[in-house]
């Protein structure tokens, strides 16, 4: 799944047809700044092989994307999944970017 990725994050409109191709991977946050004021930085992936949920995130030290979490779906929980991806977007990229989420029934970009 990470080697189909490019090696940048997505933009939005990519991020939204590897939605619509998998409906398992779901774009969680996107980070304001350069060029492109919203790109994908994290994504999730559900329903695996092994029965887990699979946390993604763009590393420019790493230089493409990893998983940085892994956890069983039975103990998956929005409050579990939204604290990692805080804390890994804060050790990847600290205050750099002001970090947003894609609004669910919209898929438009939150920044407050």
């Amino acid at each position: 799944m990470i080697d189909a990725l490019p090696a940048r994050a997505l933009t939005n409109d990519e991020a939204e047809q590897l939605k619509q191709q998998d409906p398992r991977i779901v774009p969680l946050s996107v980070l304001k700044g350069g060029d492109d004021p919203y790109v994908i930085y994290t994504m999730a992936f559900y329903r695996s092989e092994a029965g887990e949920v699979h946390l993604l995130g763009y590393s420019d030290d790493a230089g493409g994307w990893e998983s940085f979490e892994s956890f069983p779906e039975d103990e998956w929980s929005v409050e579990r999944q939204e604290e990692r991806v805080e804390q890994w977007v804060t050790e990847q990229y600290g205050d750099e970017f002001e970090q947003g989420v894609l609004d669910a029934e919209s898929g438009t970009v939150d920044m407050s």
